[in-house]
């Protein structure tokens, strides 16, 4: 049966020949993405993404998924029928034409008895409760089912007549809803809401709906002129989105039913001819904003050579400089600087972010889509701590009026060297950046700060996912990428202060996403300040002479900014020393690191903490002395290294000497207790690393030993509990730290615990502040030697301990006796009246390690 007649409405006339696909703009899923046509039929998939398992839709359909409440892309999917996408594509071939209409009625009417009665004006917000009535699911819906209209009737196919008034009822709903403007919204997704009308009419006699027709031929044009600027470039944010709205609009001009719109038709040509600018060399979209590297298969660029080649298109709020269109992409360079804000859609906080590509890779990386699933990674991606821009502490641009775009122009200042100047301007905030572009060479970025108070601030950089740490010094970065590639990153504020992060989960930085749903590691440096006006000059550049020529333009550009900043010979990377004639090792990833034979220094990113220590690894070693730092004098730098001297004293042992992260560069601390940070806790980081080390040298728990006097006998003494079976040696400890001074327990709340109170910090984080050996799982003894003439420690740590403990579980005796495995604790008083809290000299305390290992037979 033909729908001569459905519902009282005559469509005899509609008989004709099929609409193209694609003019009802379903999504291109591509080969393979299921197995094959009949599965898909027969067993009712859906499958909205290929991160997503298949979901089978037999009988009755929960349409709002409520356990799947943080990913709306799936929930809207659903609601918007998108599982007859990949149908729509083999429809016509397909031979059981009934299998699938049997699908699509059964569905429909499922759908249909749970939303039927809705009214017609329904609308919802961006993040709405219920995706039925969503602006893109609607639009999804009209289109699927003009598709059925379409070919059930130019194809001559039977259906029942109750299914044919399901047919006709459910398109006169969403002609009603897509017709009335209170639902319309003037996005990407109003695209799909107004085509969808338009094709739900024409699949109507010609003298029905005029009226509608008119309003959706009005709307199309609005969105038309919304979604693009009078260049051609889209206006959501996302060079990706360029390419999907384009080939939106292109799939519906080929409908014919726009062709009276000579507006149309031309912004679709013109937004076709900016493809170009707004893919890399490798013709994959520039990651801003929701944007992923997809390569766009069908781009050409034009064949023809100009030199380096810049854009025109301010207005869009993107600027490009770039190698000339028939430039190898293996020789090609481009930089692409985003400074639009238009609307909320799909924008990130990337202003003034910018994305740098140079022979066949990225070298500088904005950050990706992500995905919409809501979650932390999803709200970095978000982030402008994500982006290659300034962080600015209570700055956020989306809670601010659009302010279009923010380019300034690109013009090229010397021979070779191009400049692109962009700006936010506002009553509180003003950022003026300037990048100074030297094709294939360098980059220098300038920010200009200015805010009506003082406000901290992080400028951020990128880097791509190949590049690994090679040395830092100050504020000077280098890095390569083991096949070639090097990267030199010099801030010449020297006040600022250095940040690096790998895969950060704590401090959630250092991660680029290249695909839906998929995510990587790598690094991020940020140099971080306070104030209330300044000017940051950051120079990245590709190799030795680079960097001396960028050096120069910038000594010319601001003289005085660079005076004082020797340029050190870094052609060939090698990691600053720490320690004289001792090579010192970077290694973010934890999985890369490897300790070689011999004395070396290295820097491992653990949970985001940053752990540097010294490392004397022998042959054949089959036993770990691992050396914990107490207070250090600044003089001697944040990094100090305490008696890693005397691994020579213990020949049969491996020995590692730690620094405390807690002491930096950036803080006023000699004592931290590896506190680090309440969101990174120096202890726990300091566990894992451990356990990695142990475990990659092969080291059986009870041949390891934990020693440190003072702070670093309360890091031993905490660590105990973490090693069972390990031995521990902590020389007049703290047990409580906030019964040690007050001068030094305060600092150290006030950098490792900032903006917590005192009595916040005892609340949330008691455990760390205090020793509490667990008796339950111990199994290898505690040695705690105590001067007796250090009565702060005796009284105030010692003794509290000891009575918190049962008696049997501790035992004390005296330096002067034999030590002994007992219990435990074993607590040895000595009596030195002239040290009291100063940790004993060397010999004296080589002697005391001795005589523990030789009482535990270590």
């Amino acid at each position: 049966m033909s729908i001569a007649n459905v519902g009282g409405v005559d469509v005899s006339s509609l008989h004709g020949p099929l609409v193209p696909v694609a003019c009802f703009l379903h999504r291109i899923f591509p080969a393979g993405h299921y197995d094959n046509a009949d599965e898909l039929v027969n067993n009712r998939l859906f499958k909205p993404r290929n991160d997503c398992e298949p979901v089978s839709l037999f009988g009755e359909i929960d349409w709002e998924v409520v356990e799947r409440s943080e990913d709306r892309n799936w929930r809207m999917q659903l609601q918007g029928w998108t599982v007859f996408h990949p149908i729509m594509n083999f429809f016509d071939t397909y031979n059981n034409k009934q299998a699938i209409l049997n699908f699509f009625f059964e569905l429909a009417w499922d759908w249909w008895r749970r939303y039927g009665e809705d009214p017609d004006d329904v609308t919802t917000s961006r993040m709405p409760e219920s995706y039925a009535w969503y602006d893109m699911s609607v639009g999804f819906r009209a289109l699927i089912l003009a598709f059925f209209l379409n070919r059930i009737e130019a194809l001559d196919l039977y259906v029942s007549p109750k299914d044919l008034d399901l047919l006709k009822k459910l398109s006169m709903k969403h002609v009603a809803n897509l017709s009335n403007e209170k639902t319309f919204s003037l996005n990407n997704h109003g695209l799909f809401q107004i085509h969808g009308l338009m094709a739900l009419l024409h699949m109507l006699p010609q003298n029905y709906g005029y009226a509608a027709r008119v309003y959706a031929l009005g709307r199309m044009e609005e969105l038309c002129s919304a979604q693009f600027d009078q260049t051609g470039v889209h206006l959501e944010h996302s060079p990706h989105y360029h390419f999907y709205v384009t080939s939106t609009f292109e799939a519906l001009v080929e409908s014919g039913w726009y062709d009276e719109s000579l507006a149309i038709v031309s912004t679709v040509t013109a937004a076709r001819d900016k493809c170009k600018w707004l893919v890399d060399p490798l013709r994959r979209p520039i990651c801003v904003g929701d944007s992923i590297l997809t390569v766009q298969d069908t781009l050409k660029f034009p064949d023809e050579d100009g030199g380096n080649l810049v854009s025109n298109f301010d207005s869009s709020g993107y600027a490009v400089v770039r190698s000339s269109w028939n430039t190898s992409s293996e020789k090609a360079s481009m930089l692409f600087l985003t400074a639009a804000y238009h609307s909320k859609s799909h924008k990130h906080r990337d202003c003034l972010s910018f994305d740098w590509f140079h022979q066949g890779k990225r070298i500088i990386c904005d950050s990706g889509k992500y995905g919409y699933r809501s979650d932390k990674y999803r709200n970095y991606f978000l982030s402008n701590r994500a982006h290659n821009t300034v962080e600015i502490e209570g700055f956020d641009i989306i809670k601010l009026r659009p302010y279009g775009s923010g380019i300034r122009g690109i013009e090229q200042i010397d021979a070779g060297v191009y400049r692109i100047s962009a700006a936010l301007d506002f009553p509180a905030i003003k950022h003026v950046r300037n990048l100074y572009f030297k094709p294939g060479g360098w980059l220098i970025v300038e920010d200009d700060l200015s805010f009506v108070r003082s406000r901290s601030f992080v400028q951020w950089f990128h880097l791509d996912k190949d590049f690994a740490i090679a040395r830092v010094e100050n504020n000077t970065v280098c890095a390569d990428d083991g096949v070639g590639r090097q990267l030199f990153i010099d801030c010449l504020d020297r006040d600022v202060a250095l940040q690096m992060h790998y895969g950060d989960e704590d401090a959630m930085q250092g991660f680029l996403s290249e695909k839906d749903y998929q995510f990587c590691k790598a690094h991020a440096i940020g140099f971080k300040g306070n104030g209330s006006k300044r000017k940051i000059v950051t120079i990245l550049s590709l190799g030795k002479a680079d960097r001396e020529n960028a050096f120069a333009h910038a000594v010319s550009y601001w003289g005085g900014i660079c005076n004082g900043h020797e340029l050190n010979d870094c052609g060939k990377i090698e990691p600053k020393r720490l320690l004289p004639n001792i090579a010192h090792n970077i290694t973010l990833d934890r999985e890369k690191l490897v300790l070689l034979v011999g004395e070396s220094t290295y820097l491992v990113f653990e949970d985001g903490v940053p752990l540097t220590f010294y490392a004397k690894i022998r042959e054949n070693a089959e036993k770990l002395i691992v050396l914990l730092p107490g207070a250090t004098s600044r003089s001697r730098s944040h990094q100090d290294f305490q008696r890693y001297s005397w691994a020579d004293d213990f020949p049969c042992c491996d020995v590692l000497a730690f620094t405390d992260p807690s002491i930096r560069q950036d803080n006023e601390l000699s004592l931290g207790w590896f506190q680090n940070k309440s969101n990174s806790y120096g202890i726990d980081a300091l566990s894992k690393l451990l356990n990695h080390l142990i475990l990659m040298g092969g080291y059986n728990p009870e041949s390891i030993m934990f020693f440190g006097s003072s702070g670093g006998g309360f890091v031993s003494l905490k660590l105990a509990n973490y090693f069972p079976k390990s031995p521990v040696i902590a020389i007049n400890p703290q047990m409580f730290l906030y019964n040690y001074s007050r001068q030094h327990y305060e600092k150290m709340l006030h950098f490792c615990y900032q903006g917590l109170s005192e009595s916040e910090v005892m609340s949330k984080y008691k455990d760390r502040l205090s020793v509490d050996l667990d008796f339950a799982t111990r199994k290898a003894p505690a040695y705690v030697f105590q001067n007796i003439h250090d009565t702060a420690h005796l009284n105030r740590h010692l003794k509290p301990l000891l009575g918190s403990m049962p008696a049997d579980m501790y035992n004390e005796t005296s330096i002067n006796d034999k030590v002994i495995n007992t219990g435990a604790l074993n607590v040895i008083y000595y009596d030195d009246l002239e040290a009291g809290h100063t940790p004993p000299g060397k010999e004296k305390t080589v002697s005391m390690i001795r005589s523990v290992m030789q009482a535990i037979g270590f």
